[in-house]
């Protein structure tokens, strides 16, 4: 059928239940083919610690089964005598829900409860018996918990979560923890756990009148802490594209400059050949293979190394020689230099006394 404000919904229409599917729902003593002794109905095991929380789901996991009769006492075993088969039927259902509580405890508490009860519900006053009554240590211990619970490396989620989590379990406790002014108190240490950069969105919730719950709240700084992850990548992309626009240009660079040195290697080579070629050329009556200097004349050595030009090693015969003449022409060069200066001095004095007589 077609709804009238939504033409394209369809409103599901619910089928009858048969006979046969009504005596299975409220069968109490029905068992699914999936529901074995094996079964494990929830995922954290009793340890004397979380019996709170323990009981709480095994609770609803018995409920979901229609097998919660069996441990809080409301389904009596008929009698043996008189009615053997609905007794068969109880004790068979007994020994499932039986054999689902000792899945769920620890091997400790297994070894204490598996031969000293025969049905669910013995087992069930017992677990309540001996971890029920440690309730105020452990009340105590969460108060604490969530008094000094900060988010520091958390994120938003996984502080919210860890503390709404602390919450339920000091309800399941009393049920003073329900109330409008529970529930502020929940906002209050919410918002004190928070890291210091969420100051701004803080104040702009105390100051809402009213105040928001605690899950409106929850959404706000969750929004926040979405806006600062997005700024945040948004500077790191940035940065690293500037980081590598830098890397780009100097990788250019650095490859000109590299380009520019094996073209001058290249240019330097090339004219150092074409100047061999020539000199080769220019050689009077030499051939390819045979060096001679045309600074010199002499056959032999190229003009680069030519000892006349480029002065002689020192264990030449030839370089003392050059070394004298060097050191006569040092000689004659000073005495010239000294006869000249003392022809200026002597042509500088009649100049000076002519002038001192006028």
């Amino acid at each position: 059928m077609a709804n009238e404000k939504n033409p394209s919904a369809t409103t599901m229409i619910p089928v009858p239940l048969t006979d046969a599917a009504k005596t299975e729902i409220f069968n109490l003593f029905f068992t699914h083919h999936s529901d074995n002794p094996s079964l494990m109905l929830i995922s954290k095991p009793l340890n004397g610690d979380n019996y709170s929380v323990w009981r709480r789901a095994m609770t609803m996991a018995l409920n979901s089964k229609n097998k919660l009769g069996f441990v809080n006492g409301t389904i009596k075993p008929p009698p043996e005598e008189t009615d053997s088969d609905s007794y068969a039927t109880w004790s068979r259902c007994n020994d499932v829900v039986h054999s689902w509580i000792i899945n769920t405890l620890i091997p400790e508490i297994t070894d204490n409860v598996i031969y000293n009860y025969t049905t669910a519900h013995e087992v069930w006053e017992d677990l309540h018996e001996r971890f029920s009554e440690s309730n105020a240590p452990r009340i105590f211990e969460i108060q604490r918990e969530i008094t000094y619970h900060q988010q520091e490396q958390l994120s938003v989620s996984a502080y919210y979560t860890k503390l709404k989590g602390l919450w339920d379990e000091l309800a399941s406790y009393s049920d003073a923890s329900y109330g409008a002014q529970q529930d502020q108190q929940k906002l209050m240490q919410f918002l004190m756990g928070l890291n210091e950069f969420y100051s701004a969105i803080r104040g702009q919730i105390l100051l809402m009148n009213p105040l928001p719950s605690i899950r409106q709240a929850y959404s706000s700084v969750s929004q926040e802490e979405k806006q600062r992850l997005l700024a945040t990548r948004t500077t790191t992309d940035y940065s690293g594209s500037e980081a590598m626009v830098v890397r780009s240009h100097n990788r250019t660079n650095q490859f000109s400059t590299v380009e520019r040195m094996e073209k001058y290697d290249r240019f330097y080579n090339s004219s150092h050949e074409n100047r061999r070629h020539d000199q080769d050329k220019r050689r009077p009556g030499s051939s390819r293979g045979t060096p001679q200097c045309f600074h010199c004349g002499d056959i032999g050595h190229f003009i680069d190394t030519c000892y006349q030009l480029h002065r002689y090693p020192p264990v030449h015969p030839k370089a003392r020689q050059n070394t004298n003449k060097n050191q006569n022409h040092f000689n004659s060069t000073h005495m010239a230099n000294h006869i000249s200066a003392s022809l200026a001095k002597d042509t500088e004095k009649p100049m000076v006394t002519g002038i001192l007589k006028a």
